[in-house]
C-alpha cells in the first residue's frame, strides 16, 4: 500500500524535531480534493509555526505547509469543476508538507500550462498578498512611489512584480548587494543597501529622493520607525512581517501629525475575519504570467529529504526569494 510521507513536528520548539514519518493517504470528504504533490512552497510562517510561534498554533502532531503544486488523483462527490490528474495549485491552509494532502475544492485552482510546478508552488502565498496588499488595501495607482523593506525576501520580490505590472516606482531595500541584485532582476527602480552597522534614518537622507508613498515592510523593530518620517503626507504604512523578530512599536502621535494610515494585511481564509475569501487573485496572477507583465520567480529548490537545510535557510536570513521543497514526482 503506498504510505504518505510528511514532515512532522511532535513538539513545538525547534525545527530540529521534525521528523519524516509516514501514514496512509488522507480519505477525502465530499468537497474535497487529494493532491499528489509535486512541490511545495516554504514560507516564514512555516517556521514559526513549528516553533509554535505562529498567531494562531495549530494543535499536535502537526504538518507545516500552506502551497503546493501537483496532480489531483481523487475528487469528492460534491466537486464539479475538477478531474483526476489536472494540474493544480492549492491553498493547504497547513498540511502541505507531504506527497498527499487534502484540499477543500475552493482552495484549489487549475495552474496555467505555461507555469511549471515549482514555480506554481511559489505562487499562493507570495503573490496572493502581494496583489491583495497592492490593489485592495492599499488601492495603489499608476506612478505611486512604493518602499519595500526586506525586498529581497519571497513576498518582497512578488510586490516588486505586482507593483511594477501597475506601473509604480518601486524603492527597493534589503540587506546585501547580492540581494538588492535580485531585486533588480524583477524591476525595481532604485536599490537601497541597509547597513546594521548605520543608523537606517540616515541611510534612507541619502539615498532616498523625496518622500513615498507607501511602504511595505517585512523588517520591523527599528527600521520600522526610522522610515516614518519619509511618507508623504497621507502615505500608508504596511507591517507585512517581523523578520527582525522585534514588533515595531509605532508612535501615535507620527500617525496623527502626517495623517498617515497603518494598513494590516493578513490575506487568506485563515484571517476568521475575511469570509468572502476566494482565489481570484491567483487567476489574474494566472493572467499577469500568461500575458508577460510578470515572471514569477523561479524558487530555489531543495529535496524533500533535504528540509532542514531549506528551513534553517530561512530562519537565518540566508534565502533569496521563495524556496519549495520537491517530491519524488517532480522531474
Amino acid at each position: 500500500m503506498i504510505k504518505n510521507r510528511k514532515i512532522i513536528q511532535k513538539e513545538f520548539g525547534s525545527i530540529d524535531n521534525l521528523i519524516i514519518a509516514s501514514s496512509d493517504i488522507p480519505e477525502i470528504g465530499k468537497d474535497e480534493i487529494l493532491i499528489e504533490v509535486y512541490c511545495a512552497g516554504i514560507s516564514f510562517a512555516d517556521i514559526l509555526a513549528y516553533e509554535g510561534n505562529y498567531q494562531d498554533s495549530p494543535p499536535l502532531p502537526f504538518v507545516a505547509g500552506l502551497e503546493v503544486s501537483g496532480v489531483v488523483k481523487s475528487v469528492g462527490s460534491d466537486v464539479k469543476n475538477f478531474e483526476l490528474d489536472n494540474e493544480v495549485i492549492a491553498l493547504t491552509k497547513w498540511g502541505g508538507f507531504s506527497e498527499y494532502v487534502s484540499v477543500n475544492h475552493n482552495f484549489v485552482l487549475k495552474k496555467s500550462k505555461k507555469i511549471n510546478h515549482d514555480i506554481g508552488s511559489s505562487m499562493i502565498i507570495n503573490y496572493g498578498t502581494a496583489f491583495y496588499t497592492i490593489f485592495e488595501r492599499l488601492k495603489c495607482k499608476k506612478n505611486d512611489k512604493v518602499m519595500i523593506l526586506g525586498a529581497s525576501g519571497g513576498i518582497g520580490i512578488a510586490t516588486i512584480e505586482i507593483c511594477k505590472a501597475l506601473g509604480c516606482e518601486v524603492i527597493a531595500v534589503a540587506s546585501s548587494v547580492e540581494k538588492l541584485d535580485e531585486c533588480s532582476k524583477y524591476g525595481a527602480d532604485k536599490l537601497i543597501l541597509r547597513d546594521e552597522n548605520k543608523p537606517f534614518k540616515e541611510i534612507l537622507k541619502k539615498n532616498l529622493n523625496g518622500k513615498v508613498d507607501h511602504i511595505i515592510d517585512s523588517v520591523g523593530g527599528s527600521i520600522t520607525i526610522d522610515c516614518l518620517s519619509f511618507l508623504t503626507w497621507e502615505g500608508s504604512l504596511v507591517p507585512m512581517g517581523f523578520a527582525s523578530k522585534e514588533i515595531a512599536k509605532i508612535p501615535a502621535n507620527i500617525v496623527l501629525l502626517k495623517n498617515i494610515s497603518v494598513v494590516g494585511v493578513f490575506w487568506g481564509p485563515f484571517a476568521k475575519g475575511n469570509t468572502n475569501f476566494n482565489l481570484q487573485s491567483i487567476s489574474k496572477i494566472n493572467d499577469f504570467y500568461e500575458q508577460g507583465l510578470i515572471k514569477i520567480s523561479k524558487p530555489t529548490l531543495y529535496n524533500f529529504d533535504n528540509f532542514k537545510t531549506a528551513f534553517n535557510s530561512i530562519k537565518e536570513r540566508k534565502s533569496i526569494g521563495k524556496l519549495s521543497l520537491t517530491t519524488s514526482k517532480f522531474k
